[in-house]
């Protein structure tokens, strides 16, 4: 059964199940909170399974036309969210962009926050002090052109299908080899890319000294077969939060845990248990 709860003037979406201590679920870029359905199960058996939509995302119409979206309003929005379900700190778990997001929300407000799982992060800054880390993300953004170029045009489908094929890693055309509710969940998203790349200016900075001032239990997650561009922006993130733990899931690319979510949530409740 779908919720909405009014957060900062606007309804917000989200679904749950179970009971206990929240674990709140952020999808990335380009989808919404069905992304989650793997975990539903087998979080809510022993938590408060908490899964939303950020603004803008989803089939609800829009509250406006796009021009409050960012990641400081996204941030917003999620510890005003978090603060809505009075049960004090929760469990964050972000995937991709949502895991920059909740990132962001430890970051500037610890107090909401029990532990931080983050799903490989494009944090990118943080390759920009080395010379393999300058390379790779030189070439990410050298593969990314052809999305941007796309998007600029007006052809939101191909540009999310060709950001698909590029972050997963598993040739051209392996969106369309995707089932068909999960194509069509990112074909109903396609609508915010010119949002997602016109936030990309203003994005706050997350820099290596930022992460190392992080105290909060981190679970940092990768996919066994994700291009080197997000696995080593996993591996930094580690390196920098100080007692975090790097896991790699096996026969999986950046959305891992929706293509090996056995193995993602065994990882994920292991890591919940110990705090």
């Amino acid at each position: 059964m779908m919720h909405q709860v009014q957060t900062n003037g606007i309804d917000l979406f989200y679904v749950e199940q179970g009971v206990g201590i929240p674990v709140v679920f952020v999808h990335g870029a380009w989808m919404d909170l069905r992304y989650w359905e793997p975990q539903r199960q087998a979080i809510a058996a022993q938590y408060r399974f908490v899964a939303y939509n950020l603004r803008y995302h989803g089939t609800a119409p829009w509250p406006d036309a796009g021009q409050h979206f960012s990641m400081a309003t996204h941030a917003a929005d999620l510890a005003a969210f978090i603060r809505g379900l009075n049960r004090g700190p929760v469990h964050l778990v972000g995937l991709s962009s949502g895991g920059r997001l909740v990132t962001l929300v430890a970051l500037g407000q610890p107090d909401l926050v029990h532990s931080l799982t983050v799903l490989e992060p494009p944090i990118d800054e943080l390759l920009a002090d080395t010379p393999e880390g300058q390379r790779v993300r030189d070439e990410w953004i050298k593969a990314f052109e052809p999305i941007r170029t796309a998007a600029l045009a007006g052809d939101a489908v191909r540009a999310a299908k060709l950001f698909f094929d590029l972050a997963n890693n598993q040739g051209s055309e392996a969106f369309d080899k995707q089932p068909e509710t999960f194509r069509q969940m990112v074909l109903d998203n396609a609508r915010t890319i010119p949002l997602q790349l016109l936030a990309l200016r203003d994005r706050p900075e997350i820099s290596r000294n930022k992460l190392s001032r992080l105290k909060v239990p981190t679970l940092v997650v990768g996919g066994e077969q994700s291009p080197r561009y997000l696995s080593l922006i996993n591996e930094v993130v580690a390196q920098c939060i100080s007692g975090s733990r790097l896991v790699v899931v096996p026969r999986a690319t950046h959305l891992m845990s929706h293509q090996n979510p056995g193995a993602f949530n065994e990882e994920l409740l292991n890591f919940l248990a110990q705090q």
